[in-house]
């Protein structure tokens, strides 16, 4: 038990470091950018706009937990950690004016809802393929040990 509540406060803690990070690469992007309509928007709400990329950090930085549990399939996990951290993220986003909402906007929403979705595999796929490498590393040391734990008897 204890371990698990470490487990989760290490990764709230990875997802408002997160959360905070992308937040302000934005705002420097947008700054950079001269896209001062929203530069300013976010900076007059700076606190607001802070606590939403916080909770959106959190949200699919926490979920990732899902992980660690055993019994559902991957791509259950996916499925789970992914519904929850868009679930967050939208609302939020909606919220805070990230995502612009009114009619007419509804296909630019679907269309960023999309991107999102392929983002999101492209990264999951791409740590999938890291850790799959890294696992058969580990188990190509694993049988060398054992081979020469064999010899050595």
């Amino acid at each position: 038990m204890r371990q698990t509540v470490k487990l989760i406060i290490k990764y709230i803690l990875y997802g408002i470091s997160e959360g905070c990070t992308f937040f302000v690469i934005c705002c420097l992007l947008f700054s950079a950018g001269g896209r001062e309509d929203i530069s300013a928007s976010i900076y007059n709400d700076f606190a607001r706009q802070s606590a939403g990329a916080m909770l959106v950090g959190i949200a699919c930085g926490t979920t990732a937990v899902v992980y660690q549990i055993n019994g559902p399939s991957l791509l259950m996990k996916t499925i789970i950690h992914f519904c929850v951290g868009m679930g967050v993220f939208y609302p939020v986003a909606i919220y805070l004016g990230w995502i612009p909402w009114f009619p007419g906007q509804i296909v630019y929403t679907v269309l960023q809802f999309t991107v999102s979705c392929c983002i999101f595999m492209a990264i999951w796929f791409v740590f999938y393929l890291l850790n799959r490498k890294e696992a058969k590393k580990i188990n190509e040391r694993l049988r060398e040990l054992e081979r020469s734990n064999v010899h050595k008897e």
